[in-house]
Order: C-alpha cells, then structure tokens, then sequence
C-alpha cells in the first residue's frame, strides 16, 4: 500500500512538475528526508501526516494548487489497499459474535470510506485526530472512549511490536503481535517509516502471537 502510494505521488509530480523538482526531490528516499525536515520545523504537528505531507509538497512544488493534486492522487491510492486473504472473513466473523471493531493508525488513511472495510469497521482513529502518535496513551485512550468499553475489555491487534503490542499493553489493553510475513514489504525500518523505526519482535511483550489475522477468531 505505502509503495503504490508512494508511486502514485512521484507520477503526479512528473505529471505537473518541472523534471527537475521529480529529479531532486521525487525519490522516496528524498521525499521522506523533506517530510522528516517538516516535522522538524513543527513538531507540534508532526503527528499530523496530512498537514506533514501537504506542508512538505508546497515547499517542494511552491504550488498549493499542485501540491493539492499530488496529495490527492497519493490519498486515492492509500486508500485503496489490498487486503490479506480472509481479512474480511475474520472481521465479518468477530462482529457477528459481539464484538466492536475498531482501526487505529498513524497515518491518514480512512477505512470507513473504504470498500469492504467500511461495512466492519464501528469507529476508526487517527493519529490526528488523538493529538498524538502510538505508542503515546491519547490515541488509545480515544478508542475506548468511541467504543463504549473499558480498557481492560480492548484487544490491540497489530504487527509492530513497538507501536501496536507496547501501546497497547500501557493503555491497560491485551495485545495480540501480528508477526509481518517475510515475503511482502514491512513498513517498520523502511523507506517510507518516517520515525527511521528498528523491526522489533513482540514475541515477550503479547499476549498472543499470530501469523496471520484470521487467527485472531
């Protein structure tokens, strides 16, 4: 998802750009620097990836009707993603036994707007909307708050160990590791991680570990 994303974003820069704005800045090496540079100049909102991303793209472009069109083109793929076989099954499954499902993420994706998510999913967070990034307590806290139980009653499902499975175990949640298959692009420690994040394993630190998430039922 983030490396479709990602294309997306330097295609419309090549689309409306002169080549030598692509050339300096489209890479995602480059372009996840500049972001890095934005949270930097502000970090009081350097949890915010709309306004950090959009802040970076009318730097790079000095267009806010261009950058508009980028981060447009990048929204509309991020939020298209490609679901792991049986991921609609589970949550379909887990609903339908009482329970409340719920998404929480730093970034600005919003499953509620997408196609077959949005029929599972009751409430959705953001880093944006909590004021704070995982592992911070607000955007678990924001969580309990929309989905009417108490922490002790919240499972955390997850794949990174740091953010997901140690958050949510402070918040006073259980937590269950998703462990990142080995054969598909992990956004922990890559190029599109913005805190420059080490993989970690969350084996000692969850309640459970699972390879995949139907295994959540």
């Amino acid at each position: 998802l983030a490396y479709a994303a990602a294309l997306a974003l330097r295609e419309k820069l090549r689309e409306l750009c002169p080549k030598e704005v692509d050339d300096e800045k489209g890479s995602v090496e480059t372009f996840r620097t500049e972001m890095q540079a934005t949270m930097a100049e502000h970090p009081e909102k350097k949890h915010d990836f709309t306004f950090v991303r959009m802040e970076t793209l009318r730097r790079v472009t000095g267009d806010d009707s261009i950058a508009t069109q980028v981060f447009e083109a990048w929204f509309a793929q991020r939020n298209r993603p490609r679901l792991f076989t049986g991921v609609l099954d589970a949550l379909r499954a887990l609903r339908a036994a009482g329970l409340r499902v719920g998404t929480l993420t730093d970034g600005n994706s919003d499953p509620t707007t997408m196609e077959g998510l949005q029929e599972v999913v009751d409430f959705a967070v953001s880093a944006a909307d909590a004021g704070a990034a995982k592992p911070d307590e607000k955007p678990f806290r924001r969580c309990v708050e929309l989905s009417g139980f108490a922490p002790v009653e919240m499972v955390m499902v997850g794949d990174s160990a740091e953010k997901d499975v140690a958050g949510g175990k402070k918040a006073g949640w259980r937590a269950i590791w998703v462990r990142p298959p080995k054969l598909e692009r992990a956004l922990v420690g890559s190029a599109w991680d913005l805190g420059n994040a080490a993989p970690v394993d969350g084996s000692g630190l969850a309640d459970a570990v699972v390879d995949h998430v139907r295994e959540v039922e």
